[in-house]
Parts: structure tokens; sequence; C-alpha cells
């Protein structure tokens, strides 16, 4: 049987590791700005600094495994390599006293990020024609998404039932990546394909198209302020410190609604358009954590959120497959995470100290300004075949 609920099987098995990587990876995120305040008395600088640094520096790495995935041609056992890491953090963070200690799991669960999600990326493009990309990422971001509705609901539950219980929540995380880690068995690797692997190093001998894409990437990434920094926005409206990972959920359920029409629709419309709309939600999303302190339009703005990550997230790795050949696959998605990675290290760190030493309107406010920078930049590089956002 080749394909499995209409994508290919192996598209298939590879979502379903990443729904439990998700469930795992999620509940300790969500749970982040909660043991931040109550167990290492820390706040808004340091978690942004923290998820920004980390996210970043696994980005980077992402352009060597990519590459090399492409010169041997054997992805999935850097995949593999990638999830094992990552998971064998969580059980660490029960000897967390400090953000340094934080900081250095971090990093070291990023850096798995790093290993297996290019190679990732590339297998899962590699498995399908080109008509059926977008439908492709659109149902994997969509199993990754089911995973991180879960993960902070779990959280969530976990933090009411046994308030403080950290130790409780990184344990069930850690056998969450087990299981995704085991998925693997039904994933079979991509050979043949690539007829003549290149050496291509340097970011000139990529399409045009592509450069000025990475281009507008890093400078939209930097406007978007990692979502566990949002979510202490919660507690200026008051919440408790245990509703922090329901508005984490509020966002991935947007998301994972979301992301399977946003596939359909690049394959139908085209990628840049989704991709332009998305980063203009963005926008109105932080516009309502901003402007309105109620509940109901904190929600709203996590849900648009979600809507905005849904149009941009797998749509921009479906872009970078029809923009590429197979034997730069690999490292295109590299490149394209390493600029995603340069912005969010400067989006977590200027996030974070702005919301935290002058306050989150001024830091939200910024990162308006940033993103609609960058859309400017999107818009005037239509010409050039990089956006058609109407």
């Amino acid at each position: 049987m080749r394909k499995i609920f209409g994508v290919d099987k192996n598209v298939f098995f590879l979502g379903v590791v990443s729904f439990f990587n998700d469930i795992s990876g999620q509940m300790v995120v969500a749970a982040f700005p909660a043991f931040f305040q109550s167990v290492l008395k820390s706040g808004a600088a340091a978690l942004g600094i923290i998820e920004g640094v980390a996210e970043g520096l696994a980005n980077i790495v992402k352009v060597f495994s990519g590459s090399l995935s492409d010169k041997i041609e054997h992805r999935k056992g850097f995949a593999i390599a990638g999830y094992i890491i990552s998971t064998i953090t969580r059980p660490l963070y029960l000897f967390a006293a400090i953000p340094a200690h934080v900081f250095g799991i971090r990093v070291f669960d990023r850096i798995g990020k790093g290993i297996r999600e290019a190679p990732r990326d590339a297998l899962i493009s590699l498995s399908v024609p080109r008509e059926e990309l977008g439908r492709s990422f659109g149902f994997h971001r969509s199993m990754d998404a089911f995973g991180s509705i879960l993960g902070p609901l779990a959280a969530f539950f976990i933090l009411r039932a046994f308030p403080g219980d950290f130790n409780t929540l990184f344990m069930l995380a850690f056998v969450a990546g087990v299981v995704a880690v085991l998925c693997f068995i039904f994933v079979r690797e991509v050979v043949g394909v690539v007829k003549e692997p290149q050496k291509l190093k340097v970011l000139q001998k990529y399409p045009k198209k592509f450069n000025l894409f990475l281009l507008t990437m890093t400078i939209l990434s930097i406007g978007n302020i990692p979502i566990a920094v949002l979510t202490l926005r919660t507690q200026e409206v008051g919440l408790d410190l245990s509703f922090i990972p329901l508005f984490y959920a509020f966002y991935s359920i947007s998301f994972t609604l979301f992301a399977p029409f946003a596939g359909r629709m690049a394959d139908k419309l085209g990628d840049k358009r989704l991709i332009f709309w998305g980063y203009a939600l963005m926008c109105f999303g932080y516009l309502f954590i901003i402007y309105d302190h109620t509940l109901f339009a904190l929600a709203l703005g996590f849900l648009l959120l979600g809507l905005s990550s849904a149009f941009t997230d797998g749509t921009q790795r479906s872009y970078i497959g029809r923009l590429t050949s197979p034997e730069i696959r690999g490292g295109a998605y590299g490149l394209f995470n390493a600029a995603i990675g340069i912005g969010t290290m400067i989006a977590g760190a200027l996030g974070g100290l702005l919301w935290q030493y002058y306050s989150s309107t001024i830091a939200l406010s910024v990162s308006i300004l940033i993103v609609l920078g960058g859309l400017v930049i999107f818009y005037l590089n239509r010409g050039s075949g990089d956006v058609s956002p109407a």
C-alpha cells in the first residue's frame, strides 16, 4: 500500500513521528514560562534569549545536515539521530536549577532538531511528485501540529492537577519522544532520485529566486517573537501560571485546523500568495494581543498567530521544493533554516529584552514594524517571481 489517507506512506509515517515528538517537545516548551517564573525565578529576557539562541543554532546546524545528507543520499539516518538527541534531553530538565542549565539542555535539544529537520524535509519532498508537495507538507505539518495541541493540553492538565509538578511532566514527555523514535521502523529511505550529487556550497550557486527568498525570510523571522514569550501576556491579564500552556494550545489548534487547507491552497493558488498573507495575519494577531486586555482578544490573537503559521510554515517548504532541483534539495532546506535561525535568534533576544525592560506593547509594536518592512520587500520582489500577493 503506497498511500495512507491520501498521502504517500513515507509522508504518513513521518507525520506520525512528528506527532509524538511534538507531544513530547511541546509539553516542555508550553510549560517553560511557568517553569521559568515559579522554579527558576526568571522572566521574559532570559526566556527569549534562550529560545531565540537555541532555535537559531538549531536552524544553522540544518545547513550542514542537509548538505551532507544530499552528498551521501541517506537522509533517514540523520532524521533518526536528531530525534534521539532531542528525546534524551527531556529527563535532564529534572536537574535544572538556573536558566544557564536550561540553556545548555535546550541548545542540545535544538541541535537534535537541526540534525533531523532538513534531511527529513528532503525525504518528504523526494517521496512524492512535485504536484503533491503542498498536500504532503500540509499533512506533515498538521500531524506535527496535532502533537502541538496535545502537548500543551497535557501540560495544562498536569499543572492544574499537580501544581508545580514539573518532574512528572518532563518524564511523560520523554516517553512520548521514545514512541516517536520507534515509529521510524515504518519509514523507508529514498535512494536513486539524485543521479549525480553536486558540491554546491555557496549561496550564489542556488537560483536567484531562492536567494531573494532567503533574504526576505530572514527579515520576516526577526519579527516573529517566540510563542513561549508571547504566552507571558497571560500574566498581564491576571491568569494563573497553569493557564499558560492553554494559550499555547490555542495557537496549535488554529495551526492544525488550517495547515491542510493551506497545503491544498498552495498547490492551487501558489505558495507565494499564502506566505504573504500569512505574515500579514501575524501583524493582526499582534495587534489583538496589544490593544485589548480581555481574555477573548488574547485568545483570538493566538488563534490568528496559529493561522499565520499554517499559511507560512509548510508553504515555505513546498515553495523551496518547487524552486530547487533534487540534487540540491537538502542543502536548500538547510540554508532556508539557517536564514530562519538567524532571524529567530534576533527575534528571541530582541523581543524578550524589550518585553522585560520596556513593555510587551513595545516589543510587539517593534515586531509589527519589522514584519511590515519584510512584506514590502517581499512584494517588491514579485517581478522576479518571488511574490504575488494579489
